[in-house]
């Protein structure tokens, strides 16, 4: 699925900076190689960026 319109980047590709290491979503643009134009994909990478902390927390 697409996250980013804009960009073409989909939720494989943020996902995969996101385990290569990705906190933030400008950290997740410069690990795909691109900034992001219209912004309105920033929410999605946010919570995708929280679910990985929710995953990654020990229960």
């Amino acid at each position: 699925m697409y996250i980013c319109s804009c960009r073409a980047l989909t939720d494989r590709d943020v996902g995969n900076a996101i385990q290569g290491g990705a906190d933030r979503p400008s950290a997740v643009y410069e690990s795909c190689g691109c900034k992001p134009d219209c912004g309105r994909c920033v929410n999605r990478i946010v919570n995708m960026l929280k679910e990985h902390k929710k995953d990654a927390v020990p229960a």
